[in-house]
């Protein structure tokens, strides 16, 4: 695939890029924090947390706020005509996703907005691009689902439905746009894998009906650094960045297969193959292995832990459960959309259910339905033991990470006719919460 330029740098001034602290959660899920949140508690015991503000946003989108600072960063996606996401069970009764969901006949414009996270007071807006898209969506999905990856000087944006990648610096001025493959993902369901920032490369998956690629753009100016080719098939989940023995790698979840990258050249490292079903969600990964769940309609639901310091295929013999390289896997077990969380010697999978397993060997330590039996489609976070993960009703779970399902809490957040989808965010003791309509603080 060739990145084509759409503008050049608004001014020929060079940018340094500097990571952003930990306590940031500057990017999907936090980047290498993968939902765990370093900061500090949030200043609010959990029963007493409350809204410190609601700010109403143009447009719809699902792609998750970030924080750097004291700036809130989160893409959007306008169009003339309301186009408001749908919970799961009216978007997939829909007629208009049953088959192939028709592209808008309006132009769109998807836009970068950054809020002060004191306030919540919008500070600028950038329109990225203006286009009537090429392909449809699902009914509850969105023009604008994959999140931002932000450093202390930069953010940077991806939209798939339109392929425009485009960075700018903390004031809203322009830095760079490339223009990438516009994604045609399967049944027409829209897009959703979201940019991975790490040490000046922008990593973006394209995984779609078409072609499959990941691609290491420099985060400097755009330009294509490598890439890293499979076989064509759909997916939507985020490439994580795993510290493997000492050595950072990027995994990329896609169709049948998982593989591990080294991120400087794009050479394989390892893969584990034989997966009857593509992923919605993303893999984990903590310094004892790397867990990965999907599931589709008529699959076998996958789940299993590889150990780190693996190399070439890893893929399990038919019939076989384990291996040196595969420390445990089951069936009918992976998760749909939410992205798993992994807390001590814990692995929690999410949904309408609430799934724990010991991380070590698979063993399961409980099954729980969710409190109403409402869905989940956000990843949960945490701040230490604590999860927060919000249905799409607009209720804010606090669980306590232990081998026994426990609510702590539960703290309805907006109206009755919201639906929440987005992965909430942590940052300078604040949890932002982002519906169809609008972006809650809580502290």
């Amino acid at each position: 695939m060739k990145l084509i330029p759409f503008f050049g740098f608004a001014a020929i001034v060079p940018f340094v890029l500097s990571a952003a602290s930990a306590e940031d959660w500057s990017q999907f899920r936090g980047g290498l924090a993968m939902s765990v949140s370093a900061g500090e508690p949030l200043k609010a015991s959990p029963n007493g947390a409350s809204v410190a503000w609601k700010t109403q946003l143009p447009g719809t989108g699902w792609s998750q706020p970030v924080v750097v600072g004291n700036k809130v960063f989160v893409t959007t996606a306008v169009s003339k005509t309301p186009d408001r996401p749908k919970g799961m069970m009216a978007g997939a009764m829909d007629p208009s996703t049953m088959g192939r969901a028709p592209a808008p006949k309006d132009p769109l414009q998807w836009k970068l907005i950054c809020l002060d996270i004191e306030k919540g007071s919008i500070l600028w807006e950038q329109t990225v691009a203006e286009a009537i898209p090429k392909y449809g969506k699902h009914a509850s999905n969105t023009y604008a689902t994959e999140t931002p990856a932000a450093s202390n000087d930069a953010v940077y944006v991806w939209f798939g439905s339109v392929g425009a990648m485009a960075a700018y610096d903390h004031s809203g001025k322009p830095l760079w746009k490339q223009e990438l493959s516009v994604q045609k993902l399967s049944n027409d369901f829209g897009t959703g894998s979201s940019p991975v920032l790490y040490e000046g490369k922008l990593f973006v998956q394209l995984y779609n009906d078409e072609f499959a690629q990941l691609v290491c753009m420099d985060a400097q100016d755009g330009k294509t650094l490598w890439q890293a080719d499979r076989s064509a098939g759909t997916a939507w989940s985020t490439p994580v960045l795993w510290m493997n023995n000492g050595a950072m790698e990027i995994v990329a979840a896609g169709k049948g297969m998982v593989i591990g990258y080294d991120p400087q050249t794009g050479s394989e490292k390892w893969r584990v193959g034989g997966l009857d079903t593509s992923f919605s969600c993303s893999v984990v990964a903590d310094k004892s292995g790397l867990y990965m769940g999907t599931s589709s309609p008529g699959s076998r639901a996958p789940i299993m832990a590889v150990a780190p310091g693996q190399k070439g295929d890893l893929t399990l013999a038919n019939g076989a459960e384990t291996s040196p390289a595969i420390l445990w896997s089951n069936t009918k077990s992976g998760a749909g959309m939410p992205s798993p969380i992994v807390i001590g010697e814990r692995l929690y999978f999410f949904g309408n259910t609430a799934t724990c397993y010991n991380k070590r060997d698979g063993k399961e330590l409980f099954r729980a339905r969710l409190p109403g039996g409402t869905l989940a489609a956000g990843c949960p976070v945490a701040v230490g033991d604590t999860i927060y993960l919000i249905n799409e009703s607009g209720k804010l779970l606090v669980m306590s990470a232990t081998s026994e399902f426990k609510v702590e809490s539960e703290i309805q957040i907006g109206s009755a006719d919201e639906v929440f989808w987005s992965t909430p965010a942590i940052a300078n003791q604040s949890l932002l919460v982002r519906s169809s309509d609008a972006i809650y603080c809580l502290r």
